[in-house]
């Protein structure tokens, strides 16, 4: 009897001073590897011309803050883009019989750019809807955290704040 509680004494202290000898990472160093990943992924994802903006605030030029609580997003995959976003703010022409207050279309975006800035990235790029010119800009944070700035020829300038995603796979 005794030799068996000397024996588990003996396995416990061994396996106790191996996992001791083991260097644990602390809080602050996990969190500095999680956010190297996600730099990375926001890069490779910016890079090959495939995300997802998911809008989260509608800031128009006329007002203050507008929460979104549905699932408003541009989605960027090469050179098409398809965006889903409302619109808050004055339209000086719309299109005769346009029911369609957002920014909602699928179409091929024209000379996407893509800089790295100080503190992120700038990603640029032109729609052409007719009679509609749109330039979508973005500002990206390291992290994913994203401002989009929509200049348009025939309504108000507008903002929307959100994040940086992987497309889902189908």
């Amino acid at each position: 009897m005794k030799q068996i509680i000397l024996t588990t004494f003996l396995l416990f202290s061994v396996l106790t001073y191996t996992g001791a000898q083991e260097p644990q990472k602390t809080r602050k160093e996990r969190r500095a590897e999680k956010q190297e990943q996600k730099m990375n992924e926001v890069k490779n994802l910016l890079e090959s011309k495939e995300f997802v903006f998911n809008a989260t605030h509608a800031l128009p030029m006329g007002g203050g803050s507008v929460y979104l609580n549905y699932s408003y997003d541009v989605e960027v995959k090469n050179d098409t883009v398809d965006s889903y976003l409302p619109f808050y703010g004055v339209a000086y022409r719309l299109d005769y019989g346009g029911r369609d207050a957002g920014f909602n279309f699928t179409k091929p975006a024209e000379e996407y750019t893509f800089e790295k800035e100080e503190k992120g990235y700038r990603v640029e790029f032109e729609i052409d809807k007719g009679m509609d010119n749109l330039n979508y800009t973005f500002h990206i944070s390291d992290l994913g955290y994203a401002t989009l700035n929509v200049i348009s020829t025939n309504r108000q300038a507008i903002s929307y704040y959100g994040r940086i995603e992987a497309p889902e796979e189908e």
